[in-house]
């Protein structure tokens, strides 16, 4: 008489025959993120030697993290502009692997890049498409409202900061960009309101405190208040 095995025992069996290669391939991937890790690691100690190692193991078959380990490398070596636009093909190219999320964290890193640079259209576009993939990145959508306050891009930082003040209330970012903005506007009461909102978020920001002394001045030297 034949005995059919419980679904229970019959699960572990299966679970027991994969094991074996599941831990090869889980062995693998640990070994190929301590060698990542060890290369940006390298970087910081020997710029030079990371990317002579990141060249080596692209050539061996490393894949992305070995081509983000080199354009990382040629960023600290002073080859920003080729580093960055490594790391934007490697995310336009959908390397495989590579989770939208790390495509949007390349292309932030290349976008962070350019701006350092000056490279201001390369820098914009770079977030704005790290945004495309990850709408709630805060860290991007707070570097590029950035580049677009610097470059007085108002209408552009308006979308920032109403995206900030939704998803990061609790920052003082979002409410100060938005004063800002309307300051820029001539705006002054709502100028006067979002910096409040900002100090109230972040008591002690040094930008807020620079908004709140350009809106007292705007408001001294506007027409009809002059001394």
């Amino acid at each position: 008489m034949r005995y059919a095995l419980p679904a229970c025992l019959l699960a572990l069996a299966l679970a027991l025959a994969l094991t074996p290669a599941l831990l090869a391939q889980t062995d693998a991937a640990y070994r190929e993120r301590i060698r990542f890790d060890t290369c940006l690691g390298q970087i910081q100690l020997d710029s030079s030697e990371a990317l002579e190692q990141a060249q080596t193991w692209r050539l061996e078959g490393g894949g992305w993290p070995a081509e983000v380990c080199e354009a990382r490398a040629l960023i600290a070596l002073g080859e920003p502009e080729i580093g960055a636009d490594i790391l934007v093909n490697l995310s336009n190219g959908l390397a495989v692997g590579m989770v939208e999320t790390e495509r949007a964290e390349l292309l932030t890193l290349a976008g962070d890049t350019r701006f350092a640079e000056g490279l201001i259209d390369a820098a914009a576009e770079a977030y704005s498409a790290a945004l495309d993939l990850q709408p709630d990145a805060i860290p991007t959508r707070l570097a590029r409202a950035q580049l677009r306050a610097e470059t007085r891009d108002w209408d552009g930082l308006v979308e920032d900061a109403d995206a900030l003040v939704e998803q990061a209330p609790y920052l003082a970012a979002g409410w100060r960009y938005r004063g800002q903005v309307h300051l820029a506007r001539g705006e002054l009461d709502a100028a006067w309101a979002a910096m409040e909102n900002a100090r109230e978020q972040e008591p002690d920001d040094i930008p807020s405190l620079l908004l709140r002394g350009a809106i007292l001045e705007a408001r001294r030297t506007a027409p009809g208040n002059e001394e």
